[in-house]
C-alpha cells in the first residue's frame, strides 16, 4: 500500500520519512480474541458518558451513536513516533463470532492492555470503542483520582459502510507547527 501525497503545507515529512507515512492493513483471524480479557461496559458510549467517564475533547457521534470524529492530544514526540512506528493500523479479524476491522490509535501494548474497557456504540453491537479509563492528570500529577477520563485506543467495526477501508487506510497525517 502506498501513501497518498502529504498535504503540501504539512511539515510532517521534515520529521518522518515519507515511506513510513502509511496505515498498514493486515489480516489476523485470531487478533480479536485478545479483546476477550477486557471488561465490556454495560451501557453504550453515550450512556456511559458522564456516568463512568468524561473526555478531554469531544468524540463526535451521529444520531444513532456511531463515532464520526475524534481528537487526540499527544505531545509532538508521541505523535511523530506513532507515525514512524506505524502504530496506526487496520487489522481484519474475527471476534464474538463475526468479522471486524480493528483500527488502532496507539501503541499495541496500549491497545491490548487488560486495563482497557470496551464500549458499544449502539445496541446493534457492530461498532465498539477500546479505551482506558484513567484519573485526570495535570502535568503528570493526578488531580482528580476518582474522576475518570477516556483514553481512546481503538475502534472495532463490522460496519464497512460507515468506515470504508479505502478511506480508513489512507493516511491523512498532518503537522503544522505555525
Amino acid at each position: 500500500m502506498r501513501p497518498t501525497e502529504p498535504n503540501p503545507r504539512s511539515q510532517i515529512t521534515a520529521h518522518v520519512d515519507p515511506e513510513l507515512i502509511v496505515i498498514p492493513y493486515s489480516i489476523d483471524p485470531d487478533f480479536g480474541s485478545k479483546f476477550d480479557t477486557m471488561k465490556i461496559m454495560k451501557g453504550t458510549y453515550q450512556e456511559e458518558f458522564h456516568e463512568s467517564y468524561d473526555v478531554e475533547f469531544t468524540i463526535d457521534v451521529d444520531q444513532k451513536g456511531y463515532i464520526t470524529q475524534f481528537e487526540h492530544t499527544f505531545t509532538l514526540e508521541r505523535y511523530l513516533d506513532l507515525i514512524r512506528t506505524q502504530s496506526y493500523r487496520v487489522i481484519q479479524t474475527n471476534w464474538r463470532g463475526q468479522s471486524f476491522h480493528v483500527m488502532t490509535y496507539g501503541y499495541m501494548k496500549e491497545v491490548l492492555s487488560p486495563n482497557n474497557v470496551i464500549l458499544r456504540c449502539t445496541d446493534a453491537e457492530d461498532v465498539f470503542i477500546v479505551a482506558e479509563l484513567v484519573p485526570f492528570r495535570a502535568d503528570g500529577v493526578v488531580e482528580q483520582p476518582n474522576h475518570r477520563y477516556l483514553q481512546f485506543h481503538a475502534l472495532i467495526s463490522a460496519r464497512d459502510d460507515l468506515y470504508p477501508m479505502d478511506y480508513i487506510c489512507q493516511p491523512d497525517f498532518d503537522l503544522n507547527l505555525d
